[in-house]
């Protein structure tokens, strides 16, 4: 559910098959629109004993000379896989001046055409990214490394236990990550997210454990992964508050859960069949269902801005319906014949219709570069979008904060607070808060604007919204 946004310092992975006889030595620019904002990115490709290399510029940010790896070329076709951010470039060289194809990453994509270009070679070295807010030791509490398993064995967890000193009866917290595999930091555009929640939080006196998921850091990825959902990553955190209930100097009638994204999802589901949690707290949580959310999310990649409302509407009837097909399916090559068939009665509904005119990047081929990025994951894609976080939420009677972002462009804070709330009125939970926060966006950071890129600010975490978040549990547990 978290999307890691695009207009971030993306290390591409390019290169070309040998056997194509124009080369492609020399300059290569496009620009990437993310909801408005044109990043410029440019490559320079060489030749070096028969092996392609290319580095990597993005001059809007001053970063020059980043390395690329390998990619994958058949005839005259490019895919390229970019793990690092998630991501993925398809496209095709015409074999002189010019590579049409689509970026995505996470969630988004949209179209990167490539030209040749004259921009001279620079190998600065990127400049260093500001990121204040990240702990520096000595730290003023105590950090132990931990590991633990599930309760089958399958997984062994790694993780950071921080707890307050010269203080006992403290609460003490279990961080949920959103979607995707993230370390126990939340390591994300040099930002470390939840270590600067984790260190406020001890700071504050409320002990905090971070756990890498799994696959990242010093977790292991299991068994079956593609067949992971988020009920494994519920089961998951179940593991970690057993964990806690083995340690003395943890008050186990004062445990709690901290869900960011995904993670306010899973908290609900522990919460209500684990007796041991006294008080969650939801940042960028979800209250509508999962399908809701995500088609929200594929309009504002797919569509244009700025539409008439009629043509608006029209659009997002295709895109609705091509993912809707994610829902009822976790077979590549049935999704793939549902979306050919909507996109056909589509079209033929819509003969006049200039595809150019209400989409980022024209054509079927957009949902099935998503379908194929998502391949790996479809257990987890139809979970989420056929899950409604109500349903848990109805059923809690403890304390609860719930946090939005006034400027989350990813879960929109208007709709899902009120559904939270909702969902909570109706299980007459009456020790609940929720709020959206001015000007922060998914991450909980101060931005700007909606489309503000992550990497672009300094701050890690609102310190107000932790300081919120702090006072809360601690006025929680007194």
């Amino acid at each position: 559910m978290k999307i890691k946004n695009i207009i971030s310092l993306i290390v591409f992975i390019l290169s070309y098959y040998t056997g194509n006889t124009q080369t492609v030595s020399g300059s290569w620019k496009g620009i990437i629109d993310a909801g408005g904002n044109k990043l410029p990115l440019v490559f320079h490709i060489k030749q070096t004993n028969k092996q392609w290399e290319a580095i990597f510029d993005s001059p809007v940010q001053n970063a020059y000379g980043i390395k690329t790896g390998s990619t994958q070329i058949k005839n005259d076709s490019i895919s390229i896989s970019i793990p690092a951010i998630n991501g993925s470039y398809k496209g095709k060289w015409n074999g002189t001046d010019l590579i049409d194809g689509l970026f995505q990453q996470g969630n988004f994509n949209t179209a990167l055409v490539l030209t040749r270009s004259n921009e001279p070679v620079k190998l600065e070295a990127p400049k260093p990214t500001l990121r204040p807010q990240t702990p520096k030791a000595p730290f003023d509490y105590y950090s132990e490394e931990v590991n633990f398993t599930n309760t089958d064995k399958t997984v062994e967890f790694g993780a950071t236990l921080t707890l307050p000193k010269n203080k006992k009866d403290f609460p003490t917290v279990i961080l949920i990550s959103g979607s995707g595999a993230q370390d126990r930091d939340g390591s994300m555009f040099d930002h470390k997210i939840y270590w600067v929640l984790a260190d406020h939080l001890t700071k504050a006196g409320i002990g905090v454990l971070r756990v890498d998921d799994r696959g990242a850091g010093k977790t292991s990825l299991g068994p079956n992964p593609q067949s992971l959902t988020s009920k494994n990553f519920a089961k998951d955190v179940e593991a970690a508050l057993q964990y806690l209930l083995t340690r003395a100097e943890i008050n186990t009638k004062k445990i709690g859960l901290i869900g960011h994204s995904e993670g306010g999802a899973i908290a609900p589901m522990v919460a209500v069949t684990n007796k041991q949690i006294a008080f969650i707290t939801l940042l960028a949580g979800p209250g509508i269902p999962g399908h809701e959310i995500w088609n929200y999310q594929m309009r504002r990649n797919f569509i244009r801005p700025n539409l008439a409302n009629a043509e608006y509407a029209i659009a997002a009837s295709l895109v609705n319906e091509m993912n809707s097909h994610f829902r009822y399916s976790t077979k590549a090559d049935s999704i793939k014949v549902s979306m050919q068939k909507t996109y056909t009665s589509w079209k033929q509904t819509n003969p006049s219709v200039d595809e150019n005119k209400l989409f980022t990047v024209k054509g079927i081929e957009p949902y099935f570069g998503l379908l194929s990025q998502f391949k790996p994951a479809l257990a987890w894609l139809q979970f989420f979008m056929n899950y409604d976080p109500t349903e848990n939420l109805s059923k809690l009677k403890i304390p609860v904060l719930a946090l939005n972002g006034a400027s989350d462009i990813q879960v929109k804070a208007d709709e899902n607070i009120s559904g939270i709330k909702q969902a909570l009125t109706k299980a007459k939970n009456k020790k609940f808060e929720a709020y959206i926060l001015p000007s922060l966006n998914h991450l909980f950071q101060n931005c700007t604007s909606p489309e503000q890129t992550y990497d672009s600010i300094e701050e890690s975490f609102s310190p107000a919204a932790l300081q919120i978040i702090s006072d809360w549990i601690n006025k929680t547990n007194q």
